[in-house]
């Protein structure tokens, strides 16, 4: 099978997903992306990672947001909150229909990695986008007082305001890898940690029997991505909401929320960790949890290609970006 294979999904993966996929001479693309923030909602299953990645690589990612669909209406939602509905989880009129499309095959007893394949497909990718799992897991956030809220309810409806006491994924212990995710892992020439939030977005994955296992078999394989740099101005509220969720997060699980906190948590599964040198001291501590720190400028630039991380990640094949759809951004975020 060879080729890449990238872990995580979320704003950050998903950029950088796109610029891989847009390469000439990366080769085949897998993505597993995590579904531990998937939510049941208007009786609708909702899985936000999977759909930022299908949108960014369709080119129907809202680039404002960082989420959702491109020049989307609110209608129903509208329409809801007037009746006294739920409307904190904000769907688009456009994105309702994936959720409604995703609804019915799950209920006709199609699996999440089948339809999770047809939506790809009916999108025109030629990458294939795996779920983690075709089980129910939940990241749910352990509060300080005593609350255990969904992740999608402590980030968006909560705004990421609770105290973090602790972390725990629901289901992981019953949940196994979807079909092609470990066979994908132990065939790749490079397997790619992206830049999603480590404790929600990643470590649901690395937690799924076998997985672990094959990247620390593959370690020498095993590049990871920093999602912070530490010394980038917030450049918005929702920047600075996911900031402070990332953050929280962490210390929940014992870790700063630094580029060289996040080499720790992956150490035993990459050999390599990308860090951005605007953060010149990270690469001293990363190097002392025995990963290899690789300068890459990783704070997005709308007007310029993404050629420095893609380089690196890439090495000798070639990582000339194809232009991207009209009104995306190149860079990474």
């Amino acid at each position: 099978m060879g080729g890449i294979v990238g872990l995580g999904g979320g704003t950050g993966a998903s950029r950088l997903w796109r610029a891989l996929a847009a390469a000439d001479g990366a080769g085949p693309l897998t993505l597993v992306v995590g579904t531990a923030d998937s939510l049941w909602q208007h009786g609708l299953r909702i899985c936000p990672d999977i759909d930022t990645v299908l949108y960014a690589l369709s080119g129907r990612l809202d680039p404002e947001r960082g989420w959702g669909v491109r020049d989307d209406s609110f209608r129903c939602m509208t329409a809801l909150a007037g009746f006294g509905g739920e409307s904190w989880f904000r769907l688009g009129d456009l994105d309702l229909a994936t959720h409604l499309y995703r609804t019915g095959l799950l209920r006709d007893g199609a699996t999440l990695t089948e339809v999770t394949r047809r939506l790809a497909r009916s999108a025109g990718l030629t990458a294939r986008v795996l779920p983690m799992t075709d089980d129910d897991v939940t990241t749910t956030i352990v509060t300080s007082d005593g609350r255990r809220l969904p992740y999608a309810e402590y980030l968006v409806r909560e705004q990421a305001a609770p105290a973090v006491r602790g972390v725990a994924f629901e289901g992981i212990g019953r949940a196994v890898p979807a079909p092609g995710v470990l066979a994908a892992i132990e065939s790749a020439d490079l397997i790619v940690l992206g830049p999603a939030d480590p404790v929600a977005g990643l470590l649901p994955i690395l937690g799924l029997p076998g997985v672990t296992e094959a990247l620390r078999k593959r370690r020498d394989r095993v590049t990871a991505v920093s999602p912070i740099v530490a010394s980038a101005a917030v450049t918005g509220p929702e920047d600075g909401r996911r900031g402070h969720s990332r953050a929280a997060l962490l210390a929940a699980v014992s870790l700063p929320a630094t580029a060289a906190g996040v080499a720790r948590l992956y150490r035993d599964v990459c050999s390599r960790f990308v860090y951005d040198p605007c953060d010149p001291d990270e690469a001293a501590r990363i190097a002392a949890h025995g990963v290899e720190p690789v300068p890459a400028a990783l704070l997005r630039q709308d007007d310029a290609p993404p050629g420095t991380l893609l380089g690196v990640l890439l090495g000798d094949r070639s990582c000339e970006p194809r232009p991207a759809n009209p009104g995306e951004p190149a860079g990474l975020g």
